[in-house]
């Protein structure tokens, strides 16, 4: 079975910008790692780093990847160690059907798990579907987590993580450097504290990044690609 589907044109552009086959990648936000997969579609010798803290969707990610280049950390980058709370977003799901871009998560699965929606939890508040009662999950610092894990380069950061963007890049302050390439989404306001794109395109700049695509262009909310102004072309 390929995860691509309609995913093929937006996998593309990070087969051309890395240009590479065996980039390192990390995700933070990886949801139920189906994005994690297209990555070693996309690229056979990559490897692929995932940080996701919801419980449901850790369940979801143990029991349907299964894939030795992609490395589940069950937790949160923020700009601090330790733990806080994480609001886990929920809706009911209409007609029992399991959304099409999810079909290969089984219908049982899918409702046992209580995950419709829960691509929008946070650990930022403002959410309208986030559950009353929030649970308590681990944070960690990219600069840490870098070199605890001995890495010295990563390829792509990928940052979706529902409004807070701006803690993921606080955590990394002196790491983030060693990173080429940072596609992060923006916009997503209703979530406390979240950047819009200009407030996204400002932070990174000052960390040495040029935006290199913008997706859609100059929408409200959206996803940049940003390039390391200090890194090898």
């Amino acid at each position: 079975m390929s995860w691509m589907k309609r995913y093929q044109k937006k996998f593309n552009i990070f087969k051309v910008i890395l240009d590479k086959k065996d980039p390192v990648i990390v995700e933070v936000g990886a949801h139920y790692g189906e994005d994690s997969v297209r990555f070693t579609e996309a690229f056979e010798d990559c490897t692929v780093y995932c940080f996701e803290p919801d419980p449901r969707n850790v369940a979801v990610f143990k029991k349907y990847v299964n894939n030795s280049n992609i490395h589940l950390f069950e937790c949160a980058l923020s700009s601090e160690e330790g733990t806080a709370e994480f609001y886990q977003s929920f809706q009911d799901l209409e007609n029992e059907q399991v959304p099409d871009k999810y079909d290969w998560i089984s219908p049982e699965d899918y409702r046992d798990y209580n995950i419709n929606s829960s691509g929008a939890s946070s650990l930022k508040k403002g959410y309208e579907h986030a559950l009353k009662k929030t649970v308590t999950v681990t944070t960690k610092r990219f600069d840490n987590w870098m070199v605890e894990n001995d890495l010295t380069h990563v390829d792509l950061l990928w940052i979706d993580v529902q409004g807070a963007e701006e803690q993921v890049i606080d955590g990394a302050s002196t790491e983030l450097a060693n990173v080429d390439f940072i596609w992060i989404e923006y916009g997503e306001t209703f979530y406390e504290g979240a950047l819009s794109r200009m407030q996204t395109i400002a932070l990174l700049s000052a960390k040495g990044f040029k935006v290199l695509k913008d997706y859609p262009n100059s929408s409200d909310t959206g996803d940049l690609l940003f390039y390391n102004l200090a890194r090898k072309r």
